[in-house]
């Protein structure tokens, strides 16, 4: 089911700061540091599911325990 929202002054406030910005971009443009920040979460949780995905027994062979691989992924 797909829902179209055609006039969003009917949603008062809300739509007006929701429909305001043609792009999520252009506004991610506004704020780098928020968007580096958001791209090195990314990359650490990519990087925790790889490390997740590994057996028990390939994790030692590198050195983490599974408990250990946020704190791995972290730098700590």
């Amino acid at each position: 089911m797909t829902t179209t929202i055609k006039n969003h002054s009917t949603l008062g406030k809300f739509g007006d700061l929701l429909f305001t910005r043609q792009s999520p971009y252009v506004a991610a443009e506004r704020h780098k540091g928020l968007l580096d920040g958001f791209k090195a979460w990314r990359k650490r949780r990519e990087a925790e599911a790889e490390l997740g995905s590994l057996s028990d027994h390939e994790l030692a062979d590198i050195g983490v325990s599974r408990g250990k691989i946020h704190q791995a992924v972290q730098g700590r």
